[in-house]
């Protein structure tokens, strides 16, 4: 009797796992997707309410501009467009985890996005998201407009690759 129920239930998990799998996996670039989304807003509001600059850029010891976006990354407010010197760390976000991926490809710089005073910004592009766990893949991108809006597009990135 016992017996009957271990296998029914071995039968039940082998087919599920892969179920599970990538529900994990969509999971976990649901909540990349959010913190990359949410540090976008964040930075556009505090570019609005101090009236200043505000740059994102990828950091590797969370305080100047290096490294790689899979090092973690910054918002900084500054008092010029171009120039980082004297300007104030506002937050600091932690690298990816293992099998997790995030790049920008921006009109001006790979490097970094600004806002300006009003909320736009002189540049537009992407960031590639990418979650790779065993033999699931998954990207999305988060788009970030001219006037500094950003959206979340999973329906065109479904043929797009990840350097994972």
């Amino acid at each position: 009797m016992y017996l009957i129920h271990i296998v029914i239930s071995s039968i039940l998990l082998t087919l599920a796992f892969p179920v599970f799998k990538h529900l994990i996996v969509e999971l976990r670039l649901f909540i990349l997707t959010e913190r990359i989304s949410s540090t976008l807003d964040y930075a556009r509001s505090e570019a609005i309410r101090r009236q200043h600059t505000v740059t994102i850029c990828k950091s590797k010891d969370g305080k100047a501009c290096s490294g790689s976006w899979n090092d973690g990354w910054i918002v900084l407010v500054s008092n010029s467009t171009l120039s980082l010197e004297n300007a104030t760390l506002l937050r600091v976000y932690s690298a990816l985890s293992r099998g997790e991926s995030l790049e920008w490809h921006g009109f001006r710089s790979d490097n970094y996005l600004q806002w300006h005073p009003d909320g736009s910004s002189s540049q537009n592009g992407r960031f590639i998201i990418c979650i790779h766990s065993l033999s699931e893949k998954m990207i999305w991108f988060v788009k970030k407009s001219q006037t500094g809006r950003g959206r979340i597009d999973k329906k065109n990135s479904k043929n797009a690759d990840c350097n994972n």
